[in-house]
């Protein structure tokens, strides 16, 4: 009696915790301020927790608790499988049991789903503080110019291998100089203040690079996490991109925003040259039906330096799949489209109406930068 009353109490707490998620989920879409709040206050409090505790391993704890949850859930259907077949009269029990246990962990996921990753898209997006994010094609264009000159200088500062690829100094600590950029770019904006661990490279890396990730931000161990296999002048500004994700920023045309802007604060050339490919990869301009400005935007655009356009665009290696396929499990093009589609729903799900390509929404960020300041 004793067991089922325990049973039956913890099950109502279970459900009294899913009530209020699921509240918290629904007012967090028409409380920003109070949401705002939490990402300035409470969020910063509980981000240099975990982020000090995951980062007490050296490998990636996230990427391990994503193993161990397949594997839990194969086990226990498995197990219980099993249990039904060959004990008969104590299936009640067992599915109560397995309910039971199951049920707690859908909770603690839900739990820290919600409180570091979906009420966070609910805050105040910093496209929406701007005055304006429609700019003069010709203030447009001015930008356009400074930033070509601006990463063709650089071009000429990074090192190379033989075949004329980018590849990161001797010189440069990339997780040493990472959190240098964060430190000064909090001076600027507060909210990046606090604890960074040294980012930790993910080691099912062919499975993640199927996907198109560059990083991955773990909400369930607060972890930045990056792709080690990737082109190095993608490194430098994917670890600072993955390290606002810390700091409550979610949305991935600000992280890439301000992954730029902590670049940026560097004097080391590796980062700051890393901030404008990636930039250039994800800015997006839109001239309509501006004959002249789309002419003088492709006159621009042939000032790049021929070592530029060879690392733009570059995720991995050429001849990365080649040598790794047979790591394969399923076809990388099936892989890449339902990540696609999953990051897009999910997006969407969560109040970006414009799915995936809101992270051209980086372009408005990068143009209020350099025509306001």
């Amino acid at each position: 009696m004793k067991k089922k009353l325990h049973l039956e109490t913890s099950t109502k707490v279970m459900a009294g915790i899913w009530v209020f998620l699921i509240l918290v989920n629904v007012l967090a879409r028409f409380c920003t301020s109070a949401v705002d709040f939490y990402i300035a206050t409470i969020f910063p409090a509980i981000s240099d927790f975990w982020c000090s505790l995951s980062g007490m391993a050296d490998f990636s704890v996230g990427e391990h608790m994503i193993l161990a949850g397949i594997v839990l859930v194969f086990a226990g259907l498995i197990s219980f499988i099993l249990f039904m077949i060959f004990a008969k009269r104590r299936r009640g029990k067992i599915a109560r049991f397995y309910g039971h246990f199951y049920g707690w962990i859908l909770t603690w996921v839900f739990f820290v789903v919600t409180f570091h990753f979906l009420i966070l898209y609910q805050g105040t997006k910093l496209s929406q503080t701007l005055e304006t994010t429609e700019f003069e094609n010709q203030q447009v264009l001015k930008a356009y110019e400074l930033i070509v000159s601006e990463v063709n200088a650089l071009s000429d500062q990074v090192e190379r291998d033989e075949t004329g690829h980018f590849i990161l100094s001797e010189n440069t600590n990339l997780m040493m100089e990472a959190k240098a950029c964060m430190r000064r770019l909090s001076q600027e904006f507060p909210q990046y203040q606090g604890t960074y661990p040294d980012a930790k490279p993910i080691r099912n890396s062919y499975f993640f690079t199927q996907q198109g990730l560059l990083g991955i931000y773990y909400p369930f161990s607060m972890e930045a996490n990056y792709n080690p296999v990737v082109y190095d002048v993608n490194l430098p500004s994917t670890i600072c991109h993955e390290y606002t994700h810390l700091k409550g920023n979610i949305f991935e045309d600000e992280a890439g925003y301000y992954a730029f802007r902590a670049c940026l604060t560097s004097e080391n050339p590796d980062f700051r040259y890393s901030g404008y490919i990636i930039m250039l990869n994800w800015l997006k301009l839109d001239f309509g039906e501006d004959q002249a400005a789309w002419t003088e935007y492709y006159r621009i655009e042939k000032q790049l330096h021929p070592a530029v356009k060879t690392d733009m665009y570059t995720f991995v290696p050429a001849d990365y799949y080649q040598l790794h396929r047979h790591e394969e499990v399923l076809p990388t093009a099936i892989v890449s489209e339902v990540a696609d589609t999953v990051m897009d729903t999910s997006l969407k799900v969560n109040g970006i109406p414009e799915g995936s390509e809101s992270y051209h929404g980086l372009t408005a960020l990068v143009l209020n930068y350099y025509i306001h300041g």
